[in-house]
């Protein structure tokens, strides 16, 4: 049998982010602390735009930028500002210096006419923090909207001409495994461009730490954090949608700030070599038997083990032994 690694192929943009913590935020969630996150504090827009001009009166021409705004709800601040910063990385468009902006946002935050004046502007990707489409989910985490407005927004920018990104929340207070699959499901069926998976963590001055404190909300563990995004991952890849994060970014002061739940420094790797196993998995099971030996691309080597050889054993009991597997150049799998 000969296949190839589901994982579209992903052309890496040069991201200069722009931090906006709480900016046009309306209410805060149980989970967030951006500033933990982010590791920037909350500034005001001015020094924000400021900052910014001067990145890129300081950038090289050619440095093809992709400048992003991050951390807050950017459509949700004053149009004015939208505008101000969109145009001021789009005026750096005609030198190279950038290349196409993006912008997180929430799905109740789109107005359609506004939207069409920033990608005229120059805006490019609309990411929307999903987080889940579960109506229970999202009235625990105070999220303030619904599944049906998720599907709205969505199509909102897609109805605009823009690229459409997807971030999602595992764990969130009353999600389990078996709704985070259906998330995987439903955003699938919406086919973005991209998806960012952020397993929800406990950080310090939060609801959700008083929650954590009092007993009311577990967080999922490490296991089966890895275990559920690993499923998850192979669905989207087998959906030709591109992963481009994996786990919260460590910044400084994150573990200063965490309390609890799933953070690892090797978050990504852990399940991507999940997602692997699923997927080699799956192979075995159309064979019906196990595969005697594995010829795999040599990039996936360190993944088919996994993380400090975790997979080890399981694939000994499958009867494959590091003998039985071959590395080669091709970009493809064989079993035999």
């Amino acid at each position: 049998m000969i296949f190839c690694h589901p994982e579209p192929s992903i052309k890496k943009p040069r991201i200069l982010p722009v931090f906006m913590p709480f900016a046009g935020c309306k209410t805060r969630c149980v989970y967030c602390s951006q500033t933990a996150q982010t590791g920037t504090a909350e500034s005001q827009l001015e020094n924000i735009y400021i900052s910014l001009q001067q990145l890129l009166e300081k950038a090289e021409e050619g440095s093809g930028y992709e400048v992003a705004f991050y951390g807050g709800t950017f459509t949700a601040l004053p149009f004015e500002w939208q505008k101000r910063f969109v145009a001021l990385a789009g005026a750096h468009r005609s030198t190279g210096k950038v290349t196409a902006v993006r912008c997180s946002t929430r799905p109740d935050a789109l107005d359609e006419k506004q939207l069409l004046v920033l990608q005229k502007s120059g805006l490019q990707t609309v990411e929307l923090g999903v987080q889940c489409y579960n109506n229970t989910v999202l009235q625990n985490s105070k999220r303030g909207y619904t599944e049906e407005m998720i599907v709205s927004a969505c199509n909102i920018v897609r109805k605009v001409g823009l690229n459409l990104g997807i971030q999602l929340l595992p764990g969130l207070p009353g999600m389990d495994e078996k709704i985070f699959q259906n998330d995987i499901e439903k955003t699938c069926a919406l086919a973005p461009d991209i998806v960012r998976l952020y397993p929800c963590l406990v950080f310090k001055n939060t609801v959700l730490a008083s929650w954590y404190s009092q007993g009311k909300y577990i967080p999922w563990t490490l296991e089966a954090t890895v275990n559920s995004l690993g499923a998850g991952l192979l669905k989207l890849w087998q959906h030709d949608i591109r992963v481009i994060r994996i786990g919260v970014a460590q910044e400084d002061g994150l573990t200063e700030c965490l309390l609890a739940g799933p953070f690892h420094s090797a978050m990504g790797n852990m399940v991507r070599s999940q997602a692997l196993r699923c997927l080699l998995i799956e192979k075995m099971q159309k064979l019906n038997k196990p595969f005697s030996r594995l010829f795999l691309p040599q990039r996936y080597q360190g993944e088919l083990w996994g993380y400090k050889g975790t997979h080890k054993e399981f694939w000994k009991e499958q009867g494959m032994l590091p003998e039985n597997v071959l590395t080669w150049s091709f970009p493809f799998f064989q079993m035999d």
